[in-house]
């Protein structure tokens, strides 16, 4: 796996050397690789009640790397389409206006020139979806990057889009730690979140556990890492989703390159001061 000059071969697949199905530590919110843990499986029966109970106003806020875009697309995994009408904005960095117009083109409407324009259509496609038992979803991820309280405050207005017994929209607002301490400023949206949860680091056992998942889901093996390995993991990323990902992942290249069994504390460690 050395090139002839000493040099790593740019052409090496650990996945051949560790005999994988797939690569096992992707830092991508893929759905498939959902690991079941107290605090996610919480955060998701929540999350899952206050939709389908049609609560209004969601949020979910967690440490970054520890999972709330994962969470989120599970979510929506499981929401089928004959059911829920999903929209999902993943970068709401964007003026009032822009925020509003990317809202719609997310449902599959076209741009209006008024705010009041823009408002009536998509009032009318709730209302369609309602009247045919299907419930709509807004997810703004990121959303301590909208740009002003001017933001937050016209997505609080489309709560306003109701039946007499229930809302037409429910909106999932996703983001870090920030995300609490501006809705917090913000009274009249405050008082509207019906449902709070919070996800953090991963334990010491839900990280074993979770590098053990990862790689059953790709390997028949369960031995790839040692029990030693997996706690100065642990150590090193304290707990962060996206840390255990990318030292995973590094350790199972190198591990290939050195060719290695088995990934052992000292291979984690000497990784782990690289990157």
């Amino acid at each position: 796996m050395i090139d002839n000059d000493g040099g790593m071969s740019v052409d090496v697949d650990y996945t051949k050397y560790w005999r994988l199905r797939a690569f096992p530590f992707d830092n991508v919110p893929d759905p498939r690789f959902y690991v079941p843990c107290s605090q996610h499986d919480a955060a998701h029966r929540w999350l899952s009640y206050g939709v389908q109970t049609g609560k209004g106003l969601l949020l979910l806020t967690g440490d970054i790397g520890c999972g709330k875009t994962l969470l989120s697309r599970r979510l929506i995994v499981g929401l089928l389409p004959a059911r829920y009408d999903v929209a999902l904005v993943a970068n709401p960095a964007l003026s009032p206006s822009e925020l509003l117009d990317e809202v719609l083109s997310q449902f599959g409407l076209g741009r209006m020139r008024s705010k009041g324009r823009r408002l009536q259509t998509l009032n009318e496609r709730l209302q369609s979806n309602a009247q045919r038992g299907i419930s709509s979803v807004l997810i703004v991820d990121e959303a301590q990057a909208i740009e002003s309280a001017k933001g937050f405050e016209d997505l609080r207005l489309l709560t306003n889009f109701q039946l007499n017994d229930r809302f037409l929209l429910t909106i999932l607002l996703i983001g870090q730690p920030e995300l609490r301490r501006r809705v917090a400023g913000i009274p009249q949206l405050n008082q509207r979140i019906a449902i709070r949860t919070h996800v953090g680091p991963f334990t010491a056992e839900e990280t074993t556990s979770y590098i053990v998942a990862r790689m059953e889901s790709v390997s028949e093996r369960t031995d790839v890492f040692t029990k030693e390995a997996m706690a100065g993991i642990y150590e090193q990323s304290k707990g962060i989703g996206r840390l255990i990902n990318a030292l995973c992942d590094q350790c199972l290249f190198a591990g290939a390159i050195e060719g290695v069994a088995q990934i052992d504390d000292r291979l984690v460690q000497r990784v782990g001061h690289v990157i």
